[in-house]
């Protein structure tokens, strides 16, 4: 009865905070448009237009493109390796689309079957429209369905953020079909709410800052747009000129700035940022092995997430990885993919 009547208050009230940040992030952006309108600077209001798209993302080395009809919807996967082998299947984040997994796709293409997904509202997949066609739920049905579509019973399941918020889900509902897990770069849904309603609040609060901003309409997508895209070099701004090149760059703002290929992707933050609503969990009997890695310079999510996890996700283990950043599978290839192998060797 306590608990219930805790939810019943704290809901109305986190409610309340993510839309009051929602429009305090939202003001400091128009703030800055405005400055910028005034010192205006055509290049930053007018993005390049793009038709054709770089080399790279029709790289053989990285495998062949194909496509598969799952929940109504089309989704575009790049795949490389022995369809005899073992399912290795790779879930992206956000901003990022199958590409982000080109080093993995041919470090483990050897051993396994590699499948990489463009998630639902991402790259050359479909886009349903609405809202609520990004809820978690169905998201991590996906998962589920391209598995059984593939014609596996189980795989080798590796997410990055958004990817592997939804591989989160997906595992705790469907443990009997992963082998062995590895998520990066994002906690449970669950796991971030109880770290930033905990005594680590301020961490993870500060580095939330653009979930709050992300639940305004219109306003994330034209800024994310402006000075040609210029996200797409921060994102890789820490990262050696030979793991993120100009051309890696190119096949960024080529897939995000093609028409409405940005506003699913933010849905994702729209549809699931809820304080009142909850996914639908079941509780596992046993438990696959799992690994959790965040950059050692992760600006994104607090280190606390790794302990809290590991409350609920037995047989799991969580490393820090030394001198990356977020998007670790990029940043350091190498260091990741060796850990990554440590793990499923063992």
């Amino acid at each position: 009865m306590i608990k219930q009547i805790s939810t019943l208050i704290l809901a109305p009230f986190m409610f309340f905070v993510t839309k009051s940040l929602c429009l305090f992030y939202s003001s400091l952006a128009v703030v800055y448009l405005v400055i910028k309108f005034l010192k205006y600077d055509p290049k930053f209001w007018n993005p390049k237009v793009r038709t054709h798209p770089p080399a790279c993302l029709s790289n053989p080395e990285f495998g062949t493109h194909n496509y598969i009809r799952v929940n109504g919807i089309k989704l575009h996967y790049v795949e490389k390796g022995d369809k005899s082998k073992p399912l290795m299947l790779f879930v992206h984040g956000f901003p990022e689309f199958w590409y982000s997994w080109r080093f993995q796709l041919k470090e483990f293409s050897n051993d396994y079957w590699c499948v990489a997904i463009d998630m639902r509202g991402y790259g050359d997949s479909d886009k349903p429209e609405g809202i609520s066609s990004y809820e978690v739920d169905q998201l991590s049905d996906d998962i589920k369905s391209v598995i059984k579509e593939l014609g596996r019973e189980k795989c080798y399941l590796i997410c990055h953020d958004w990817g592997a918020v939804v591989g989160w889900n997906f595992v705790q509902n469907n443990m009997n079909m992963v082998e062995k897990y590895v998520m990066m770069g994002a906690p449970s849904a669950q796991a971030w709410r109880k770290v930033i309603m905990s005594s680590e609040f301020w961490d993870q609060f500060k580095k939330s800052w653009y979930i709050f901003y992300f639940q305004m309409p219109r306003l994330p997508e034209f800024t994310i747009s402006l000075n040609d895209f210029a996200v797409f070099k921060a994102v890789g701004s820490k990262q050696k000129s030979d793991t993120y090149t100009d051309e890696d760059m190119e096949a960024y703002k080529y897939t995000f700035s093609r028409p409405g290929a940005l506003t699913p992707p933010i849905n994702y933050y729209r549809a699931n940022i809820s304080f009142h609503k909850m996914p639908k969990l079941t509780t596992p009997t046993t438990f696959a092995s799992g690994l959790y890695l965040l950059g050692e310079d992760d600006l994104y999510i607090s280190k606390a997430t790794g302990a809290e996890l590991q409350k609920f996700f037995k047989n799991l283990q969580y490393e820090v990885v030394p001198g990356t950043n977020h998007f670790l599978q990029q940043d350091a290839p190498e260091k990741t993919n060796a850990i990554i192998r440590k793990f499923l060797k063992s």
